[in-house]
């Protein structure tokens, strides 16, 4: 039989000590005679891949669930930058405006006040609700004398706000940039833009994640993530920040939806629902932790620096491949086989497992008709 009429596709467990990994013909052109015979079957490849392929290259064994383990540590991350965005808008309880002396009496009419004479006399008292939030009292000019039915206007803040203590952050976006009243809808407003961002990026970064692969998706969503969480942390204007969120939430889809797609097809069937049981485990470990590290960051660019440094620490992956491999049943699918190949050696390999090649014609691969990948019961 001619040698390019031959192709090794099948992994089966050897009987003895040193594996014999597959390899395709050393033949050039009979290597891309035989992938371009194997894109027919590719589909059955796929079908089979759970039944056929997997419990031979060690089905759910260690490797596997150590890379599983790995896969958990972007939902930490992504959920400490999601649930960040509370924090960032949190409006303190109590607000109000700052006094302007220019609209006030003349100080030497009023003498001496306290704090609850001082806003008695500057800040009109709401019925229902208290003092206002948003407006002043505004004195005629040249007053001769100060009773508390004088007329008086009333305007706008001219002089900023002064704010309560807040829960969490001692200085957030509201504080800082003063986001209340006519500017309080730069609230919602950033957090439609980072939602939007978070549904775009799921349709964009799901697309990517179907063309570029899984590994490929997740580091470049990881470094996209990380640079505009550190643009987002130098951010010194109400309008840029809503857009670096916009961007940044993304990618942080991206982050989530390539972990999480890399992460189902790295496990059979029966372990799928525990092992997304447990990454949720990891986002609601970040969300319990969030309020404490709001209490100790005090500042919303710490915190945001701190929820961006998880998202840097991914970057690790990068250099080490082997904690977050290419998925075999993409590369399958995408028929890529020889990569594919490459990829269950090494899934066997670190689960143990002894492999050695089979052959088969290639016209048997080119019908897809009788294609059977052999079975071996351990």
């Amino acid at each position: 039989m001619n040698r390019t009429s031959l192709c090794y596709l099948t992994i089966s467990p050897c009987m003895r000590g040193q594996p014999s990994f597959c390899s395709f013909p050393s033949s050039t052109t009979g290597s891309n005679v035989c992938e371009k015979q194997l894109f027919p079957s590719t589909r059955t490849l796929v079908m089979e891949f759970e039944s056929k392929i997997y419990p031979q290259i060690g089905g759910y064994g260690r490797y596997n669930r150590i890379i599983t383990l790995f896969s958990w540590f972007p939902n930490f991350a992504v959920s400490l930058n999601l649930l960040s965005d509370v924090f960032f808008t949190l409006i303190p309880e109590s607000y109000h405006c700052n006094p302007d002396l220019a609209l006030l009496p003349p100080s030497s009419l009023l003498g001496n006040l306290s704090r609850q004479a001082s806003l008695n006399l500057t800040t009109p008292w709401l019925k229902g609700s208290g003092f206002s939030h948003c407006e002043l009292y505004k004195y005629p000019l040249n007053m001769s004398s100060y009773t508390e039915n004088v007329p008086r206007d009333v305007v706008p803040c001219t002089r900023g706000w002064e704010y309560g203590k807040p829960a969490g952050l001692q200085n957030n976006l509201v504080t800082e940039w003063d986001l209340v009243c006519a500017n309080y809808w730069k609230i919602p407003l950033q957090h439609i833009c980072f939602m939007t961002g978070w549904t775009l990026g799921y349709i964009l970064l799901g697309t990517m994640c179907d063309w570029l692969g899984r590994r490929c998706a997740l580091l470049l969503s990881v470094v996209l993530s990380g640079l505009l969480g550190i643009m987002a942390c130098l951010s010194n204007s109400p309008s840029a920040f809503p857009f670096l969120r916009l961007c940044q939430g993304s990618t942080l889809a991206g982050v989530f939806l390539s972990s999480y797609i890399a992460r189902l097809e790295w496990c059979d069937p029966p372990h799928r629902l525990m092992v997304s049981m447990v990454s949720g485990f990891f986002a609601v470990f970040a969300e319990l932790l969030l309020p404490g590290l709001a209490v100790l960051c005090r500042d919303w660019p710490v915190l945001q620096a701190v929820a961006t440094l998880p998202l840097l620490l991914l970057l690790s992956y990068w250099c080490c491949a082997s904690v977050f491999p290419e998925s075999p049943r993409w590369l399958i699918a995408t028929s890529q086989i020889s990569q594919a190949k490459k990829c269950l050696q090494s899934f066997s390999a670190r689960n143990g497992m002894c492999v050695s090649d089979e052959l088969y014609p290639a016209e048997t691969l080119l019908s897809g008709k009788n294609l059977n990948l052999t079975n071996i019961s351990y």
